[in-house]
């Protein structure tokens, strides 16, 4: 099964020095680009395609460079393996396009802009949904752009439509057209890369006209197919590395997360070994407070009993000073009775009622 991922196959349509090629590639340049208002009118392959003279490397990356009439240089690849190290390799790759587009001995200001695309079969960034990124020197906080000289294009075909979940009718051109180069040449997608083709726009049909033509060619069949093989094999083996690295870092994760869960059990064991220290020193200074409280009431008693003693004692006192002067004055008024004086004189004397006198007299 030949379709146009194969990275032969996608030379052989867009890369071979022919006119129906230069235009099929201008269109989706300016497609992927959107170069509306500033089309792509002209190129000039840096590398054409001739399957004749293309060497048999598997490993080698077949991408398509051009250049157009005001000077800009186009990288053009597509890739059908993840690589975790593909984001460095497209910026070493980017900067040495930088580096040769300046000749021996020209100044800087001859620098070309350069714009590169990389159409890849695979998610790559996790941290968003929309399947065309551009990446540019931009500045961080203000975002304003440092130069207009370097341009990175991702294109994720996994993320144009996934599920399927919106109908032909419903996607932009540059949409179906990724959808259309994601599933062409599959037998199994033939009714949903017709929709594709009835839709789409000229960038589809121009490409399917050049996709028959390059699959009828036998020996670029024969060396698509190799590449398949090579790429089928290449695929399995990457996905293993990158299952195994998953499992590292899912490893690696769960190892810092339970050093992560261990710190913060030994934090929680000093605060509550912290708490326990205090509560225990207010126990203590509870305790102390108890027993001062205790003391206190008890020397309260103490002065209490004491002051209640002193009273019966003062009391006990007063009662007998009191009754020695009662006796005193019972006598003292005996002895004027007993010397004559009348009880009216002696209560006029001692300024008590005749009745009381009577009493202490026992009259």
């Amino acid at each position: 099964m030949l379709t146009l991922k194969n990275d032969i196959i996608f030379k052989a349509v867009y890369a071979r020095e022919d006119k129906a090629c230069k235009q099929a590639l201008i269109a989706v340049l300016n497609l992927i680009l959107d170069r509306r208002d500033d089309p792509i009118t002209s190129i000039s392959y840096r590398n054409p395609f001739n399957i004749r003279e293309q060497p048999d490397q598997k490993e080698s990356i077949l991408d398509i460079k051009a250049e157009t009439t005001d000077g800009e240089l186009l990288n053009l690849e597509i890739h059908l393996v993840y690589d975790p190290y593909f984001i460095n390799r497209n910026i070493y790759y980017q900067s040495g396009i930088i580096t040769q587009s300046l000749e021996s001995g020209e100044t800087y200001d001859k620098i070309k802009k350069t714009i590169s695309i990389y159409i890849v079969d695979f998610s790559l960034f996790r941290k968003t949904d929309q399947f065309h990124c551009c990446f540019m020197l931009k500045e961080v906080r203000e975002n304003f752009l440092l130069t207009d000289l370097l341009q990175m294009h991702y294109l994720e075909l996994p993320k144009v439509n996934p599920g399927r979940r919106r109908q032909v009718s419903q996607l932009t051109e540059l949409e179906r057209y990724l959808e259309y180069l994601r599933y062409a040449g599959d037998p199994e997608e033939a009714a949903y890369v017709a929709e594709l083709k009835s839709q789409g726009g000229k960038e589809i049909a121009m490409t399917e006209t050049l996709l028959k033509k390059a699959t009828a060619d036998e020996i670029i069949r024969e060396q698509a197919i190799s590449r398949d093989k090579f790429r089928m094999q290449q695929r399995h083996q990457k996905q293993y590395i990158r299952m195994l690295q998953e499992e590292a870092e899912m490893a690696q994760e769960e190892a810092e997360k339970a050093q992560e869960d261990a710190r913060q059990a030994q934090a929680e064991a000093r605060q509550a070994q912290e708490t326990a220290r205090q509560a225990q020193a207010e126990a203590k200074q509870a305790q102390e407070g108890i027993k001062q409280s205790l003391e206190e009431a008890e020397q309260a008693r103490k002065e209490t009993k004491q002051a209640q003693s002193k009273a019966k004692q003062a009391q006990e006192k007063t009662m007998k000073v009191q009754e020695e002067a009662a006796a005193k004055e019972q006598a003292f008024i005996k002895k004027m009775y007993a010397s004559g004086i009348s009880l009216t004189q002696i209560s006029e004397i001692t300024d008590l009622p005749e009745a009381v006198l009577k009493k202490l007299l026992n009259r």
